[in-house]
């Protein structure tokens, strides 16, 4: 008897980005069809908030969705954005208190390691429930899959991926199904608890190429080290732009249509202390061709966005001298690290071939901790890239940390300091604090010890479900509830050109006082 052709259907679950489509199940689509494939996708996730928004905004939210998907200019949709914003607001705060643009049930969804808590919210019906059920029996009908692959990238994705799976195995018995993405690949893979296997056949960790391949019955193949994601199934009509911010690189995440490609895949770095260097995201590094990148650029049309862990330097000068020699139209961004390879010449080229943003780590921004964490970049090398990237003309975000390890109070503020004076003098234009969060994969964790802290994980459960960050313990370690609200009150507001006079220690006298004269405070 002749092997039945599996038929795959890959979804994205809400919630995710609205102004672009989350890349996974499109480079999973572009790989598995080059392998003989019969493959489709849907980006659940639009389609739902967009049922959720008109449902409960009427016509008003239909013309300003309509006005957020055209290309109007992004002062033109601010108003449109802060009105369709409350109306989310209102919606999470009087009819489902998980809805949100870019999440659902996303706190308990990423505090979860009993699976019990989340099951309980998989069986609530929610606002988004009727519409998640029409947009999955459509995409089913339409595709008739034996095999359904569900993406999920972030904790707010979670819930929405179970009730999905609850649904197929409801109605849809015959169809296997299959759970991947970043949230799987970093929470689950120490997972002991059979309930989730209720609902999905298999979990697939790091990169779906050869578990999805296995999973039809094909023999897996040696993935290229560049693999171009396919489109097709994507509406690029139901996308809008959210602007929260006339900071025009700030609002890169969420307005354009970027196609987005990986120039490399892993890290060409691979050692910084706080990252998940275990897992083979980050430590598996390969390089395709310039060319394979840029055909690429050519075959999709539109502008890119490389989502890389970090461009290599090298690879950068290759596909910008191939960009030129082909004379292509394109804009693209992505992240870098600040080190010294990015000269003013390179940066130059960069420019030329259509880069209009780079984002990157300063991290604390203090020499002994980027030393400590292994950055492999101090403040003089990181401040020599940054002033290449603004002789060319190019815009920079900066991701910034507070709480590592060993790090005073007096650093935090200098860290602030340097900061202030890199937005005096124009050298970023946007910034982003984050606080240090312990994983299990990152070498701060293997060597606790070593980096003064004392981790509290509670004894495992026998029926695990998520295990990644964990709590920990430092002696002496500053209030890091206050000096986070006093840091990001000061970014906020640097990136509306406001409070640059002011000293640094204004902004945690102000947090102290919970007085703010006048100033914008971060949502």
């Amino acid at each position: 008897m002749a092997r039945r052709r599996e038929r795959l259907l890959l979804l994205t679950p809400p919630l995710v980005q609205t102004n672009t489509p989350y890349p996974a199940t499109m480079h999973l689509a572009g790989y598995l069809r080059s392998q003989g494939c019969a493959v489709e996708q849907r980006d659940l996730g639009i389609r739902v908030v967009l049922d959720v928004l008109r449902a409960y905004g009427g016509d008003e939210a239909d013309e300003l969705l309509e006005l957020l998907q055209s290309s109007a200019p992004a002062e033109a949709k601010i108003e449109a954005s802060r009105i369709i914003d409350d109306l989310a607001l209102d919606i999470r705060d009087s009819v489902d208190p998980g809805f949100g643009f870019s999440r659902y049930a996303e706190r308990i969804s990423a505090q979860a390691s009993d699976f019990g808590e989340v099951e309980k919210l998989v069986k609530r019906r929610g606002v988004m429930d009727e519409f998640l059920d029409r947009r999955l029996d459509e995409a089913i009908a339409e595709t008739r899959p034996t095999v359904i692959g569900v993406t999920c990238p972030f904790p707010g994705t979670l819930v929405a991926a179970f009730k999905i799976a609850r649904r197929v195995k409801k109605l849809h018995p015959g169809i296997r199904l299959a759970l991947g993405g970043g949230f799987v690949s970093t929470e689950l893979r120490d997972m002991t608890d059979p309930r989730p296997r209720k609902y999905f056949d298999e979990f697939m960790f790091d990169e779906g190429y050869a578990p999805m391949m296995k999973l039809v019955g094909r023999r897996p193949k040696p993935v290229p080290s560049f693999v171009e994601p396919c489109y097709d199934g994507i509406d690029w009509g139901d996308y809008f732009d959210v602007v929260e911010t006339e900071n025009p690189m700030h609002r890169l995440w969420s307005v354009g249509r970027w196609r987005k490609l990986q120039m490399a895949r892993g890290c060409y770095w691979h050692r910084c202390a706080f990252c998940d260097v275990k897992l083979p995201y980050i430590n598996c590094f390969e390089q395709p061709s310039a060319a394979e990148i840029v055909d690429a650029i050519e075959h999709l049309g539109g502008d890119v966005h490389f989502v890389d862990e970090a461009m290599p330097p090298g690879l950068v000068r290759k596909v910008c001298e191939e960009i030129v020699r082909r004379r292509l139209d394109c804009g693209w961004w992505g992240n870098v690290r600040f080190d010294a390879a990015y000269t003013p010449e390179l940066c130059r080229l960069m420019a030329k071939a259509g880069c209009i943003a780079v984002t990157g780590g300063l991290e604390c921004a203090n020499d002994r901790l980027l030393k400590l964490m292994v950055k492999g970049i101090t403040l003089e090398s990181a401040e020599k890239a940054l002033r290449s990237f603004r002789s060319a003309g190019i815009m920079v975000h900066a991701y910034l940390m507070y709480g590592f390890p060993t790090e005073t109070l007096d650093e935090a503020l200098g860290a602030l300091e340097f900061v202030r004076g890199l937005f005096r003098r124009d050298l970023i234009q946007s910034a982003f604090w984050h606080r240090f969060a312990l994983t299990v994969h990152s070498p701060v964790y293997r060597d606790a010890e070593k980096f003064g802290i004392a981790v509290c994980e509670p004894p495992r459960p026998k029926r695990l479900f998520c295990r990644n960050e964990v709590p920990f313990t430092e002696s002496g370690a500053p209030d890091w509830d206050e000096a986070g609200r006093a840091l990001d009150l000061a970014l906020y507001n640097y990136m509306e050109g406001r409070g640059l006079d002011k000293d640094v220690g204004f902004w945690l006298r102000a947090v102290r006082k919970n007085r703010h004269k006048g100033f914008k405070k971060s949502k």
